[in-house]
This record gives C-alpha cells, sequence and structure tokens, in this order.
C-alpha cells in the first residue's frame, strides 16, 4: 500500500459475533490514524479503513457478542426503532429540518426506518422497503432493489447525517427449488466499537423481514442468505483506545487480552438465552416496558410491536 492510501480490509465470519472481533482486530492493527470531527483535543487519531464484512449465517448461532455499548433491553429497543419505527414520531417537523443548525428544535432529523419506508420527495412519501419487496417478488435476479436515506436537501447541513447510505438485495436459486435472499448494506461512516454490532442485529432483522414479505407475496420458498457490510470509514475513535489498550497500572485487560482470557462460548450469547431480556430486561427496557413507557407512540406502530412482541414469546422466534 502507498503511503497516504486508506487501507481496504476484507473480514468474513460465519456469525455476527465471529465477524465482530475480527473486524475489531483488522481496524485495529490495520487501520490508517486519521482525526475526525468528533475528536476532543486530548484524543489521538482513529483508527480507520475502508472495509467489506461479510456475515455467512446473520442468524447462526450464538448470535450476540456479550461486548457492546448498550443494554440487551436497549438494543431490542433500537431493533425495533429501525423495523417498525418506534421513534419515527421524535424526528422534528420538516420546517425545523430545513433551519438546519439554526433549529432549537433538539428532537432527531432523521431515523433509518422513516428513510427507508417513507422517504419523501416533495410532497410524495416512498416506501422503498416495499418496492424491494415487489421488485424482487416479481424478477428476483433483478440489480435494481434497492433502497437510499441520504437527502442531499437535508443532511449535509447537520451535524448528525445518516451513516447508513444504501440497502441492496437480490435473489438466488438454491438449487432445491427455493430461494436465498442476499442482502448488503453500505455506509459513509461507522463506528466500529460501540454501533457496528447493534446496527447489524438491527439490519439482519429488518432482512428477514424482507425475506418473509418475499416469500408470502411470490409463493416462493425464501430464506435468509449471507449479509455483507461494507464501510467507506470504519473507525474505532481514539476515545476508545483506553478501553481496547486496557490499563495496565490498574490491572485493567486490554480488549484483545479479554478475547484470549475466554472462550469464544463465554464472550458471547446465543438468542435463546437473550429473548426474555428483549422482552423485559428487568430495568426498564425491551419491548414491553416500551410499550408501557411511551404513550405517544403512534396506535400502528404500537400494534406491530405488540405482535413483535406476542411473537417473540413463542417457542420458535429467534431474536
Amino acid at each position: 500500500m502507498r503511503s497516504g492510501n486508506i487501507p481496504v480490509l476484507n473480514i468474513c465470519g460465519d456469525t455476527i459475533p465471529a465477524a465482530y472481533e475480527r473486524a475489531i482486530r483488522e481496524v485495529w492493527e490495520n487501520g490508517a490514524g486519521i482525526k475526525t470531527e468528533y475528536d476532543r483535543p486530548e484524543d489521538p487519531p482513529s483508527r480507520d479503513a475502508t472495509a467489506v464484512i461479510c456475515v455467512n449465517q446473520p442468524f447462526g448461532q450464538p448470535r450476540f457478542h456479550r461486548s457492546f455499548a448498550d443494554g440487551l433491553g436497549g438494543l431490542a429497543e433500537y431493533v425495533m426503532e429501525v423495523v417498525h419505527g418506534a421513534h419515527d414520531y421524535w424526528v422534528k417537523p420538516l420546517e425545523e429540518i430545513l433551519k438546519g443548525k439554526g433549529s432549537e428544535d433538539t428532537r432527531w432529523t432523521y431515523t433509518y426506518h422513516e428513510r427507508l419506508f417513507e422517504y419523501r420527495i416533495e410532497d410524495e412519501v416512498i416506501n422503498q422497503i416495499d418496492y424491494i419487496v415487489d421488485k424482487l417478488s416479481r424478477t428476483g435476479y433483478t440489480r435494481r432493489a434497492q433502497a437510499i436515506t441520504w437527502n442531499p436537501k437535508l443532511d449535509p447541513p447537520t451535524d448528525d447525517p445518516p451513516c447508513l447510505q444504501r440497502i441492496w438485495g437480490r435473489l438466488s436459486e438454491d438449487g432445491e427449488g427455493g430461494f436465498v435472499f442476499n442482502m448488503n448494506t453500505h455506509w459513509r461512516s461507522r463506528d466500529l466499537f460501540k454501533a457496528w454490532f447493534e446496527n447489524v442485529i438491527a439490519l439482519t432483522t429488518l432482512m428477514r423481514k424482507i425475506t418473509e414479505s418475499i416469500a408470502e407475496k411470490s409463493g416462493k420458498k425464501v430464506r435468509v442468505g449471507r449479509y455483507v457490510d461494507i464501510s467507506d470509514s470504519l473507525h474505532i475513535y481514539g476515545s476508545y483506545f483506553r478501553e481496547i489498550e486496557g490499563d495496565p497500572e490498574k490491572g485493567i485487560k486490554s480488549f484483545f487480552e479479554r478475547l484470549d482470557s475466554r472462550t469464544f462460548e463465554e464472550r458471547t450469547w446465543d438468542s435463546e438465552f437473550v429473548k426474555p431480556y428483549f422482552i423485559n430486561d428487568g430495568i426498564g427496557k425491551g419491548l414491553g416496558p416500551m410499550l408501557d413507557r411511551e404513550k405517544d407512540m403512534p396506535k400502528n406502530v404500537r400494534a406491530a410491536i405488540h405482535q413483535e412482541l406476542e411473537s417473540m414469546k413463542k417457542d420458535d422466534y429467534i431474536v
């Protein structure tokens, strides 16, 4: 690699936790040192790379890594945010978004669900996920089944524009009379250490929903295939380095020492263990507490999450 080139990393794992651990090691050891717009004066440059990460079995077990920023109940609520639009009602009105940094309204400027399911072009609202389902149900091999998030009018002036840029999907024949839904996601920017894992749990849950919708609409047998995650900037922030490096003087092991000191099973959870915490984690988070707490949630969204909660209580449901 010539000096000054940003590294390009190719990473693959059978499960989400396996890919996550390999990605952290690769970016830490081979990423370039690049500043970010969020750095504090004392922070070293981030470790940064362009990365393509493949997860061969998105619902393979164990599906959950124990090292992530939020609790399991909070992760369940984030999944509902992406899949069912649990927090679309937190987005501020268009006229406030157009004010850019001049707006005093501190609510969000977007959610991924809103951009994917209710993308606005002037007065028209477009459900891009419905388009993907319709297109692939009719022509599974199409290369046009995609959805975007970026809005060139709304996003450049904001301090926190969408990281996810695009979803792309395609069907392939499985050789047994059925089909496999393969999905790629494209990201302009990605916090590897404290966002990647939660993003992937949510996006692969959406991937399963799309798979089920294609099967229902087309009458074909369709199953979830591999998931590919493409990031222009996959990074570990300099402010996280203390957590990665540990503190030998205080007896705090580095992230990689903790990996080496425990088995893979001790570093992960399977879906069966996680499911009760998705329902109710006992400390105020999860689908049940979310429905109790958020009284202003729109009725149709509340109904979708309630249905998800009831499905989650069944033995065959995989979170």
